[in-house]
């Protein structure tokens, strides 16, 4: 699984969050298609100064604008992008990510986490201790097919191809760093 990245903050942001009336405008997990920029705004910010940052996480990946033409995201399997803008010290456009592409790469029974429930039409993992991957099932899908998604029933985390991290790191974008999966810690 080393061809693959999660992505941290590394910086402090503010928490923003969509206006009440728009929360759900924008589900991270569900193609939406608004006619104009939705705007996120800063709910609370750090005590000390802050930058704004060319990429954040919450409340899903957010990239600049510029910085998203720059790296070329648009075609990518089982992704959307939406207009953002983020209101904080003005208006700056973003662009954030909307991801159905799921595979169930976690292997449930060597991985070692806190709770897991199974229910109808999901699953839910929750606290993980030890993540293992199964790399026979990841090997098996086409590249383009896999590139960026996440395990249906460990919504937390997104898994990167090593070629979209190397596009970020290319274009030396601020705000968030990546850590191997083979690395994951529940306390990184």
């Amino acid at each position: 699984m080393s061809d693959y990245y999660f992505a941290r903050e590394i910086v402090e942001t503010p928490l923003y969050d969509f206006p009440d009336e728009l929360s759900d405008s924008v589900p991270s997990n569900v193609f939406t298609y608004p006619n104009q920029p939705i705007p996120l705004v800063k709910r609370f910010a750090p005590t000390e100064g802050y930058k704004i940052t060319d990429v954040f996480l919450i409340p899903s990946l957010v990239i600049r604008s510029d910085v998203f033409e720059s790296i070329s995201f648009n075609n990518l399997f089982g992704v959307n992008w939406v207009d953002i803008t983020l209101v904080d010290n003005g208006n700056h456009a973003y662009k954030m990510l909307q991801l159905c592409n799921e595979i169930n790469v976690i292997d449930r029974d060597k991985s070692d986490f806190d709770f897991y429930d199974e229910f109808e039409g999901g699953e839910f993992i929750s606290g993980m201790n030890r993540l293992v991957v199964n790399d026979d099932l990841i090997d098996s899908i086409e590249i383009e097919k896999r590139l960026i998604f996440r395990d249906s029933g460990w919504k937390d985390k997104i898994f990167y191809h090593k070629s979209i991290m190397e596009m970020f790191l290319e274009q030396k974008v601020q705000g968030i760093e990546f850590f191997s999966v083979d690395d994951y810690s529940e306390f990184l």
